[in-house]
């Protein structure tokens, strides 16, 4: 009984030491709370969320806990839990303005700008100094481009408190942006009297320097920002952005490994040592470091778009990490040929094959699609082509000498040779046949364009974005016959050093390219002009938004150069006035299309706006298309005059398309008249689409935007 009683005694004892500590450390929900606001303090978000969460489980209506929760999901730019969390504690917290205030941000952020002013207005209507309110309709502005507005918005705030954060932040950013570099500097260096113990405010002032070519202040500037916060991520991505830009990349390469050894996900970290390896002709090495950052972030276009224009200078053809490079393409293309988006399916092939030319499973799957869409010619062609280069299923097969066994031939293969033969007899009678010409083996090229582009002193996201940019909009004409498009590899000083070198170079055209993106967006600014004279043609304004929103970009980019270039031609034969021209029904010709005949060399772009002209002079004639493959055309020839001038080589150029023509047009080539109006149906709907986009509002998200709206 005594044992028992011992025993007893001595387990309750146990129980007591070991539970008695748990119940000590279990805390309160204000404790939790007061740790979180420590933790949100140091920009600390996810260790901030966690504990504000493990708070609410003990008291679900904790008022502050959400809407500190919702503060730090739009820090993290989780806006829709910000709205969600702003929602839940406006039930339980006093705040009501901070809270709808916090939500009309997140609903701008969410592009709900129409819901987000409704919030922003119902606050003033209750509280008509309330100067967050103010604030957010500020950034309504910015998304408009009403930057005077938004100026006065925030100067009114100022007059309010002098000393406001975000009013003398934003205006620091908005003067800048404005073209007032000494009203912006003024702004920052009152920013930093008031709060010079705020890593914030120097990373602001860093940047503003860095923007107006002053690196040695910024590199100061920055350098504060991480002293005063260690763990202030984004001011370190930015010091290597402002050394990057001076060309110190052994430096760039040691901040990049600081930040992958803190957070291997630091994508842009990746990138940005990957560019200073290529820059310091490190080539494998900047390879590998490509290789790496696209394993983490396999979506980062330009990343991989820097990748593949190394790729495609470095390496021999022959490399087989091409091919691993290239199935991201065709699986692309795969996905878009599943949605019925052929123009995209066609773009994502060529990526591909630009990649990797000898990789005779894409090319295909690229012919397949060719076949599909009625281009036997084309598909025909890259047969022969995969058959040229094909391999045979293993070593051990292929035929040593006359007398050892044929190779045995895949069931593919032999696929492909029955089709070459179909596909040629059924095209024995046709135009290229009967002239005994090989369409694919002539010089379609009419246009040659220059492409050149201006650089920002810093970028946040991805620094050489305009050149990445650049050379990756000449890459989308590759496959364009009828353009030679050339970029110029370093940055141009403006429209003056473009127009000269231009000029000089011969060129039709030449475009001024500005590139720009955010976290979530890409946009591409284009200004066309005519290298002749110098005059503006046309201007190319594309925003896109969400995954392959650069590529998507391109695409749009490439179609609007096409649709303003008129379709142009050559006689390659001439008898008895029976013509053979080189334009078929891949470039929007068919029966009935009308062409006025120049002589060679005489056809000028016009002084002002698209289209062509040619003196009356050297009008020779016209032509009318009576029969068309999908390269060639011949038609009947009428002459000017009473003299048969005629010559091989002398240019064609549309004047009239029929009303319903009967074309399968590729999304590649021109597709303008003489006058440079749309001449075929799908350029008719892409003038349409582009009106309508021309006509949206002009809410865009850019730099302005995103670092303003990180001043919380």
């Amino acid at each position: 009984m005594k044992r028992n009683i011992f025993h007893s005694f001595t387990l309750a004892f146990l129980l007591l030491i070991f539970v008695y500590p748990l119940c000590a450390q279990k805390k309160s929900a204000l404790e939790l709370f007061n740790q979180a606001q420590e933790l949100q303090q140091q920009s600390k978000w996810f260790d901030a969320v966690d504990l504000y969460q493990e708070a609410l489980l003990l008291n679900p209506q904790y008022g502050d806990a959400l809407y500190n929760l919702a503060l730090c999901h739009y820090a993290l730019g989780s806006y829709d839990l910000s709205v969600q969390y702003a929602d839940e504690s406006s039930k339980y917290a006093r705040n009501f303005s901070d809270i709808q205030n916090l939500k009309g941000l997140s609903l701008i952020s969410l592009g709900r700008v129409n819901e987000a002013k409704d919030v922003f207005n119902q606050i003033l209507k209750k509280y008509p100094n309330d100067v967050n309110a103010r604030f957010g309709l500020a950034e309504l502005d910015l998304l408009d481009g009403r930057l005077t507005v938004a100026e006065s918005r925030y100067q009114d705030a100022l007059k309010r408190d002098a000393s406001n954060r975000k009013a003398l932040l934003s205006l620091a950013l908005v003067s800048a942006e404005m073209g007032k570099p000494e009203v912006s500097e003024n702004y920052i260096r009152q920013a930093l009297s008031f709060y010079s113990g705020e890593p914030e405010v120097h990373y602001m002032a860093a940047y503003l320097s860095a923007k107006s070519g002053d690196y040695k202040t910024a590199e100061q500037r920055a350098r504060s920002a991480v002293l005063i916060n260690g763990n202030f991520d984004k001011a370190y991505s930015l010091l290597a952005g402002i050394l990057y830009a001076q060309k110190r990349y052994n430096e760039v390469i040691d901040i990049c490994d600081f930040r992958i050894g803190r957070n291997r996900d630091s994508v842009d970290a990746w990138y940005l040592k990957g560019r200073s390896l290529q820059k310091l002709g490190k080539n494998e090495d900047a390879i590998e470091t490509y290789e790496t950052g696209l394993s983490i972030a396999p979506q980062d276009e330009i990343m991989r778009n820097a990748l593949e224009q190394l790729a495609g200078g470095y390496l021999s053809i022959e490399d087989a990490r091409r091919n691993t490079w290239a199935v991201f393409h065709s699986a692309k293309a795969e996905e878009y040929g599943r949605n019925f988006d052929g123009i995209a399916e066609r773009y994502e092939y060529q990526k591909a094959l630009s990649v990797s030319p000898l990789n005779n499973k894409i090319r295909q799957s690229f012919a397949d699609m060719l076949e599909r869409d009625g281009h036997y010619e084309l598909y025909l062609q890259q047969l022969k082509f995969i058959r040229e280069n094909e391999a045979y299923a293993s070593t051990e097969e292929i035929q040593t000498n006359e007398n050892s066994p044929a190779p045995k031939r895949t069931r593919e293969q032999i696929k492909n040779d029955d089709a070459i033969e179909v596909y040629e007899s059924l095209l024995r009678n046709n135009i290229a046949s009967r002239w005994n010409v090989d369409p694919f083996y002539l010089d379609k090229t009419r246009w040659n364009i220059g492409i050149y582009y201006t650089k920002k002193m810093v970028q946040l996201f991805h620094a050489d974005l305009e050149e990445i940019s650049a050379l990756a909009a000449k890459d989308v004409f590759n496959g364009v016959p009828s353009a030679y498009v050339d970029v110029q590899s370093e940055p141009v000083s403006g429209y003056g050093e473009a127009f000269r070198l231009a000029r000089n170079s011969g060129r039709d055209y030449f475009i001024i390219l500005n590139a720009s993106e955010t976290e979530r967006t890409y946009s591409l600014d284009a200004v066309i002009y005519s290298a002749r004279t110098g005059t503006k043609t046309s201007e190319i304004l594309v925003y896109r938004t969400g995954n392959d929103c650069m590529a998507r970009a391109l695409q749009r980019f490439r179609q609007g150069v096409l649709d303003i270039l008129p379709i142009r031609g050559k006689v390659l034969r001439n008898v008895h006035g029976q013509l053979l021209v080189d334009l078929g029904k891949n470039d929007g010709v068919s029966k009935d299309s009308e062409f006025d005949i120049v002589r060679k060399g005489s056809v000028i772009t016009k002084d002002s706006g698209p289209g062509v002209s040619y003196n009356k002079k050297d009008f020779l004639g016209t032509f009318k298309v009576e029969n068309s493959d999908e390269e060639i055309s011949e038609g009947v020839y009428k002459k000017n005059g009473f003299y048969d001038t005629l010559n091989v080589g002398d240019e064609i150029v549309l004047t009239k398309n029929p009303e319903k023509e009967e074309t399968s047009a590729l999304d590649n080539r021109p597709a303008a008249n003489a006058s440079g109006d749309p001449a075929t149906e799908e350029a008719k709907k892409a003038e349409l689409e582009s009106l309508k986009e021309s006509l949206r509002p002009a809410s865009r998200e850019n730099d302005l935007i995103h670092l303003i709206r990180t001043i919380i």
